[in-house]
């Protein structure tokens, strides 16, 4: 069976994703991490943050998926359904590799299989 970090280094053969990382949802602890990962740490603040502006503005339920993009890159956070605590997956996509839709399609697809 593979490693968390095995499964997040096979994350890095999707198109322009540099880095990906394995966060607890409720805590912010990252579980593994593979290539550029320097806004991992930060996405569980970032989901936590989107979903109380959300809720404030009348939105409800859950986060499914927050994307922040830059000049350079975008930041995925994916919630990542499981028993017990949800997970976030976060990946850092290079924009002049890959369009958002296409990483956030792969990365979706390839989620699931991180903890089989």
């Amino acid at each position: 069976m593979p490693t968390l970090e095995e499964g997040l280094s096979g994350l890095l053969t999707a198109p322009g994703v540099t880095g990906a990382a394995l966060v607890d949802a409720v805590t912010g602890l990252v579980y593994a991490a593979a290539g550029d990962t320097h806004s991992g740490e930060d996405s569980h603040d970032l989901v936590v943050l989107a979903g109380d502006r959300l809720n404030r503005a009348g939105f409800e339920g859950e986060v499914e998926s927050v994307i922040v993009s830059t000049q350079r890159e975008h930041q995925v956070v994916l919630r990542v359904g499981r028993q017990g605590d949800p997970l976030l997956l976060t990946a850092t996509v290079d924009r002049s590799r890959t369009s958002v839709a296409w990483a956030l399609r792969d990365l979706t697809q390839r989620a699931d299989a991180l903890l089989t």
